[in-house]
Parts: C-alpha cells; sequence; structure tokens
C-alpha cells in the first residue's frame, strides 16, 4: 500500500509539473506578448473583476471539491449530486452577475466594465460543467489527462487572444484568453475522462458532503473576499493603470511562489487523505515538503528582489518599469505564501474542516484591517499591509498543524529558519557586489545560485540528501 501511494505521488507530481510548468510557460508567453501590445488600464480593468468571478466560484463549488476528494470512497450519487448542483448554482449566479454589472461599472467609474462583466461572467457556467471532471482526475492522480488538457485549452486561447490584441480588442482580448480557456477545457474533459453524470440527484449526498465541505466553503469565501478586495480598494481609491501594474507584479509574484507549492498541494491533498490516519506518516510527508518548497521558494524569491526593475523592463518594456517595486514588496510575500497551503491541506486532510472555518474568521479579519489602514499610506502601504497579513496567515497554519500532526512549532522553524537566513545572507552578499560592479541581472542571479546552492552543500543542509532521495526513486520507478 505505502510503494502504491509512494508511485502514485511520485508520478503525480511528476505530471502535475509538466502541467503546472508547462501553463507556467505558456500564461509567461502569452502575457509576455499581450503586455507589450495591451495597455496596463486594460489589465486593470479585468483586474477590478477578478473579485465577481473568483467569490462566485468559490460559492459555485460550495466546498464539494475538496469534500469529494476527502471522502475515501464517493459515489457515482455523489458525483452526479454536485454536479447539478454547480450547474444549478452557476446559473443563478451569473444572472446576478448579469443584472449587478451596470452598477459595478458606475462604481468603477468605468462603463466598459458593463459588456466585459456580462460576457466574462460566462466563466461561471464553462467552470461548472468541468468541476467534477477535473476533481476525479485529482482524486485518482491521474495528472496526465488534466495536464493535457489544460496546456491544449490554454495553448489555444492564448494565441486567439494574442491575434485579437494585434487586431485591437483591447481588453476584449483578455476576455478572450479566460473565457475561451474555461471553455476548452470543459470540452476537453468531458471528451478525455468519459465520465457522465447519472440522471440522479441526492439530498443526502448534499448534506453528508456539506458537513465537511460547508465549513471549507466559508473559510475558502472569506480568504477569497479578502484576497481580492485589494482590486477593489486599487480600482476605486486609485486608478485602472495602478490595478494594471499591481496585477501584472502579483502575476509575476504567483509564478515564483506558487508554481512548486502548487503542484505538490495538488498531488498531496489526495495523498494526505489517504494516510490520514497514520499521524507519523503525514508528518514525515508535511516536513519533507516543507524544507523541499522553503529550499527552492526562499532563493528564487530572493534574485527576484534583486533584479527586479531590469527584469521586468526586459520582459515588457519601460511603460511597465513602474511596477517593480510593487513586485518586489509582493516578493517578500511570497516567502510566506509558498508555505502556506501545506499546512493548510494537512489539518483539512485530517477533517478539521470546521476549524480551519473558525480560523479563516481570524485571518481574513486581520487581512482587511491590514488592507484598510495599508491603503493610508498609498500602493506601497496597501502591498506592505498584504505581506504582514501574508505572515500571519503563515504562522496560523504552522500553529494548526503542528497540533495535527507530530510535527511540531519548533520543528518546522527548525527546517524553515536556516534556509531563509542562507537566502538572506546571500542576498545580502550579492546586492553588495552588484552595486559595486553594476552586473548584468542574469549575471546577479547566477551568482546567488552558485553561493547558495555552494554553502547549503558545505553546511550539508538535510534537503539536500532528500533531493537525491527523491530524484533517484523517481528514476527508479521509471526503469
Amino acid at each position: 500500500m505505502a510503494d502504491s501511494i509512494g508511485g502514485k505521488a511520485i508520478k503525480g507530481t511528476v505530471w502535475a509539473s509538466v502541467d503546472r510548468v508547462g501553463n507556467m510557460a505558456l500564461q509567461f508567453g502569452v502575457n509576455l506578448v499581450l503586455a507589450r501590445i495591451l495597455l496596463p488600464s486594460d489589465f486593470g480593468a479585468i483586474g477590478m473583476l477578478e473579485i465577481f468571478i473568483v467569490v462566485s466560484q468559490v460559492i459555485i463549488d460550495g466546498g464539494f471539491a475538496s469534500a469529494l476528494i476527502q471522502k475515501k470512497e464517493p459515489t457515482q450519487t455523489d458525483y452526479s449530486t454536485i454536479f447539478y448542483w454547480n450547474i444549478v448554482v452557476a446559473l443563478v449566479l451569473y444572472s446576478i452577475i448579469f443584472l449587478c454589472a451596470p452598477f459595478v461599472a458606475e462604481f468603477f467609474n468605468l462603463p466598459v466594465l458593463k459588456s466585459v462583466l456580462r460576457v466574462i461572467g460566462l466563466i461561471l457556467i464553462t467552470n461548472a460543467l468541468s468541476v467534477i471532471q477535473t476533481n476525479r482526475l485529482r482524486k485518482f492522480l491521474e495528472l496526465n489527462k488534466l495536464a493535457c488538457a489544460n496546456l491544449i485549452a490554454y495553448a489555444s486561447s492564448g494565441a486567439c487572444a494574442i491575434i485579437g490584441a494585434y487586431n485591437g480588442l483591447g481588453v476584449w482580448s483578455l476576455v478572450i484568453l479566460q473565457l475561451g480557456y474555461s471553455s476548452l477545457l470543459a470540452i476537453l474533459l468531458w471528451i478525455m475522462t468519459g465520465w457522465h453524470p447519472a440522471f440522479v440527484f441526492s439530498k443526502k449526498s448534499i448534506r453528508e458532503l456539506f458537513g465537511f465541505g460547508g465549513y471549507l466553503l466559508a473559510a475558502s469565501l472569506l480568504q477569497e473576499i479578502c484576497r481580492n478586495l485589494q482590486g477593489v480598494i486599487i480600482g476605486k481609491r486609485f486608478s485602472s493603470t495602478d490595478m494594471g501594474l499591481y496585477s501584472q507584479a502579483y502575476k509575476l509574484d504567483r509564478i515564483a511562489s506558487y508554481t512548486l507549492p502548487n503542484i505538490l498541494v495538488q498531488v498531496m491533498f489526495p495523498v494526505y487523505a489517504s494516510v490520514q490516519d497514520d499521524d507519523e506518516r503525514l508528518a514525515g510527508m508535511l516536513g519533507l515538503n516543507t524544507r523541499l518548497i522553503s529550499f527552492v521558494i526562499f532563493p528564487l524569491m530572493a534574485i527576484l528582489i534583486l533584479i527586479a526593475e531590469p527584469l521586468i523592463v526586459w520582459l515588457w518594456g519601460d511603460v511597465w518599469q513602474p511596477s517593480a517595486p510593487y513586485f518586489q514588496i509582493l516578493c517578500v510575500g511570497g516567502l510566506f505564501i509558498c508555505l502556506q497551503n501545506t499546512n493548510f491541506f494537512v489539518v483539512a486532510a485530517k477533517g478539521k474542516s470546521r476549524l480551519l472555518f473558525h480560523w479563516s474568521i481570524y485571518k481574513w479579519s486581520f487581512l482587511l484591517v491590514c488592507l484598510f489602514v495599508g491603503m493610508l499610506f498609498g500602493m506601497t502601504g496597501l502591498l506592505w499591509g498584504m505581506v504582514l497579513s501574508n505572515f500571519n496567515i503563515f504562522m496560523v497554519n504552522v500553529l494548526l498543524a503542528s497540533r495535527h500532526t507530530p510535527y511540531s512549532f519548533s520543528e518546522q522553524m527548525g527546517d524553515i529558519l536556516p534556509v531563509l537566513l542562507l537566502a538572506a545572507v546571500c542576498m545580502t552578499g550579492v546586492f553588495t557586489l552588484q552595486t559595486l560592479l553594476n552586473l548584468h541581472f542574469i549575471l546577479v542571479a547566477v551568482i546567488y545560485l552558485i553561493a547558495y546552492v555552494g554553502l547549503a552543500y558545505i553546511m550539508r543542509f538535510k534537503v539536500m540528501g532528500e533531493i537525491g532521495l527523491v530524484v533517484s526513486k523517481f528514476v527508479n520507478k521509471r526503469k
């Protein structure tokens, strides 16, 4: 059983890596082209609407997706019931969005948002059509199919968006990108999975799954409202250009701080759920994930802070240079974001959704205070408020995980702090060298990596040996 789970986890990690890295490369490439054609205000217009789409999507999911993964043996009745539930809720929410679109446009004083929101809101329906298919592939770690569908859908919609941008469609090219991707993904998943809903709807399934998923819904709803509220604040208090600069910096930061963690979290949640009754194995998995993520992401964040301005100008052009300070601040928050979900999903796998909900009230209330106080000091103050909130969320999740697994708070800090200290020391040394010699940003990154890996090897960091074991295990599985 252990080998089976381990083998599936390794295979799943590989395909999740293909999915996430492939999508990251596609998103990066498409965004690179679009950023050189469109204006920051075009990206800002879409960014202002993000909260309405994201929050609606959370309501549609209702926590049922996580509940279906957490449940050891969900039935066809369970899957079919949640499928129909998702469709009905999506239609209701889209109707609300359609009716409220004029008021949203008036609130932001941007008339084009009325029609943009009504069209992009269709994503709710197309996403609802593929939630169960995606869920089943993740549940059974068939991530190869999910990866193929994601890559084909994004490549196709990205090509259409670029053609639209070249032909002067402006903000509508971004609508084509998002709605096209969601629609194509739904079609591909229906074809590739072969799963179709039965003509059955069970109130018992709703009640049973909502017992776990309901609290995750409430927690996720609070989380997404608060996480996306800054878009509303920036769009209302500042401008669509400021929103565009922020949204681009945020996207780049998410690529850096979410890619590897999301690969592991996507694979490990069903694995965590499968060993939820074995505390020692659960703690061992959490410890390994924590060490791997911090060892890779911390130096990446440090490098990006060092080279932010020349990197952004090189990628997107001079018009995006003002987003560099935003990006640097967000990278500081990325140090804490990258480790949030590993702890969160261990607690979720233990079935503690009610506990997560109760703590989420505190976490997101803290974020609201940070946002409203921070905005008094301009965009910079708002972003530093987000960083403080990210640190707070990370600490809460660590404490919760330490209470429900043998992986204690002191053990986790003992794994994280040496890596953080090494990343900071290397950053200080390379920054001094960069200032004295005016080095090209690529050379700065290379010097940093050599120093970081070299010192980690000399200091015999435990994680370096673990990386070797993971790689060798994967190679042996492939033979």
